[in-house]
């Protein structure tokens, strides 16, 4: 999702409302209409390597602004259907409707968190942000997911991995504080993850890249990203246009989870997460 919501994807926080740089929306929009040229498979990786460039990085590092964002029931369903049921829709013939992962009635999703190496403050300080991002998700969105981090890498199965100093950074950019986290399918790679032909996730890990050794990634912005990792792909007001996290964010993923897997728009039941 940084502010580009690295995060997804990832992309930069700038936390104003224009969440993108310059530079940026000139990049995504010389892509788009390059990838309108293309073929459906070529438009899905072109576009995925954009957005995790530029979705989340600049956003989640950027000056936050002060107070909460909140969203009224009209303003939830809408931010559901442009961050997640609008996400490339038919990708891998997937059904219409939300796409996150499986399970009913609450998804249970394995995340590694690497133990940090002995004397690096970095990776300890990221290891403990990765592990308040956890527990606050299972807090706010108690019944309806559950994360359980594991020490070991899991032999098999789709699972949520987390990277120290990995985060995507385009080749020849020295904005480091816009790509300073991001979600993808790979570390140090820009590519989105994408739904499967059941509107689960299709990508197989999940990759969580936090830092590129050059940025302060903040809880926030952790917390952020694992918003991209559980099917948040684009930004919207309360995540990444303004601040990286707010109620507005957990509401809209507390009605992600909250309704069945492939629900459209129109059938959506705001469900509200918890204190």
């Amino acid at each position: 999702m940084e502010h580009q919501m690295h995060f997804e994807f990832s992309f930069p926080l700038r936390m104003a409302r224009n969440a993108l740089s310059t530079d940026c929306r000139q990049t995504v929009q010389a892509s788009y209409r390059t990838i309108r040229k293309t073929t459906a498979a070529i438009t899905v990786l072109a576009a995925s390597i954009v957005l995790a460039s530029c979705g989340g990085g600049d956003d989640d590092n950027g000056p936050t602004r002060s107070g909460d964002v909140l969203a009224t029931d009209a303003q939830v369903v809408a931010h559901v259907q442009q961050s997640n049921i609008g996400f490339f829709p038919g990708i891998n013939d997937r059904p219409a409707g939300t796409w996150r992962w499986q399970g009913e009635p609450a998804p249970r999703v394995l995340v590694h968190i690497p133990a940090p190496g002995s004397g690096y403050d970095t990776e300890q300080d990221l290891a403990q942000k990765a592990q308040r991002a956890v527990d606050l998700i299972n807090r706010r969105l108690a019944g309806l997911l559950v994360l359980e981090t594991v020490d070991e890498v899991p032999a098999s199965g789709n699972h949520i991995r987390v990277r120290y100093g990995t985060s995507y950074v385009p080749p020849g950019s020295t904005n480091y504080d816009s790509y300073c986290a991001n979600v993808s399918t790979g570390p140090n790679l820009g590519q989105m993850i994408v739904p499967d032909s059941e509107n689960g996730i299709g990508s197989n890990p999940v990759y969580v890249n936090l830092g590129n050794g050059r940025c302060n990634v903040t809880q926030d912005i952790v917390t952020h990203e694992f918003g991209h990792a559980l099917g948040l792909a684009y930004h919207f007001e309360g995540f990444g246009d303004g601040p990286p996290v707010s109620t507005a964010f957990w509401d809209v993923l507390a009605t992600l989870y909250g309704n069945p897997v492939s629900t459209p728009a129109t059938a959506l039941v705001v469900v509200r997460s918890s204190d």
